[in-house]
């Protein structure tokens, strides 16, 4: 029978294994959306647009189709304005989706540069030998995109929301793939010590 600190070990090379895997895939992922956003800058803010003006229309209709199945609920009136406004919304983003892209644009750059500050703090939280260099350089690259999108003019948005998604997904697919090469050595370390 194992001791427990053996259990312990299986479960976490298990553990290690799996991210490996998920990071180095998901690595590949990323750098391929990352360079057909950057092969078709507007294609892909256009299409940015549809999917968050779908996802709002759906959103809208499960809100409405709460609200008039709670009439008597306090919160009636306020679900079912919440939900008319995202069905509205979704629907201009699709009907519209120049000004939908535009509005994407200010949107993203703030979620962005949220983003940016999240990578550079864990670039400072991680162990010596972990690839943080790839992290800070992915933080500061993403703040530079987050501020080139809330920087730009309309005429420039659509290209530049392609252009900054297709660069954030080409950088975090690096620093993914850099995780998985990092685990994958690590794990053969620690198998031969072993």
């Amino acid at each position: 029978m194992p001791a427990p600190n053996d259990h312990a070990t299986i479960v976490r090379i298990d553990a290690t294994a799996a991210v490996k895997k998920w990071s180095l895939g998901l690595g590949a992922v990323l750098v391929l959306l990352g360079g057909l956003a950057l092969a078709a800058p507007w294609a892909a803010a256009t299409f940015i647009d549809f999917i968050c003006g779908g996802t709002l229309i759906a959103a809208g209709v499960a809100q409405l189709a709460t609200a008039s199945a709670t009439f008597s609920w306090r919160g009636f009136w306020l679900t079912l304005l919440c939900g008319a406004l995202s069905v509205v919304a979704g629907t201009a983003m699709l009907v519209i989706p120049v000004e939908g892209v535009h509005v994407l644009v200010t949107f993203l750059g703030l979620v962005i540069l949220f983003e940016a500050a999240a990578k550079l703090a864990a670039a400072f939280a991680m162990p010596g030998d972990f690839p943080w260099g790839w992290l800070l350089f992915d933080g500061v690259v993403t703040t530079l995109l987050g501020g080139l999108l809330l920087t730009s003019s309309p005429a420039q948005a659509g290209a530049l929301l392609g252009m900054i998604v297709g660069v954030n997904l080409l950088t975090s697919g690096v620093a993914f793939a850099a995780t998985g090469l990092w685990l994958r050595r690590a794990t053969a370390a620690a198998a031969m010590k072993a």
